[in-house]
């Protein structure tokens, strides 16, 4: 019994500075993202210019919202991508959109910024840096300001 004693004292004493060290080199991200609001006239305006590169638009409502009518771009790089907000709510997901839109410019809408807004946080609490855009309003003002928007398997303006 003596020598469990002896021999649970020594690791402990050689666990203990080791644990240390390894706590010790843990940095943490200097970055982290931010929430951008933008006007749906502003993110008119960023999809028309194409001089400051492109924009990955993404729509993070419900499949049968998504497909009832959506959001119209002016190029066919940059039409909306359906990325549920119940799929962001999933840590694997939310993770996995990180991977897939890293570095990109991204605007996420929905039907009136509300959903829009809890998935950009959502994203950001998970590990998003840089810019998110959000677009203030969603479809809802988009409609409002009359611009173009596209229904069912529609492509086009």
């Amino acid at each position: 019994m003596k020598w469990k004693a002896i021999l649970l004292a020594s690791l402990l004493l050689f666990a203990v500075p080791m644990y240390e060290k390894s706590r010790a080199n843990v940095v943490k991200p200097t970055l982290q993202g931010e929430i951008v609001n933008v006007t749906v006239m502003e993110v008119w305006e960023m999809l028309n210019n194409e001089e400051d590169g492109k924009e990955t638009v993404v729509d993070v409502r419900t499949f049968s919202e998504y497909f009832n009518e959506r959001i119209a771009t002016p190029h066919i790089y940059d039409k909306p991508i359906l990325y549920p907000l119940q799929f962001i709510e999933i840590p694997f997901f939310a993770k996995l959109f990180i991977i897939l839109f890293e570095g990109k410019k991204v605007i996420l809408y929905c039907r009136t910024a509300h959903r829009s807004y809890i998935a950009a946080n959502i994203l950001i609490s998970q590990g998003w840096q840089g810019k998110i855009y959000n677009m203030v309003g969603g479809i809802t003002a988009w409609k409002e300001a009359g611009l173009p928007t596209v229904k069912k398997f529609g492509f086009g303006r």
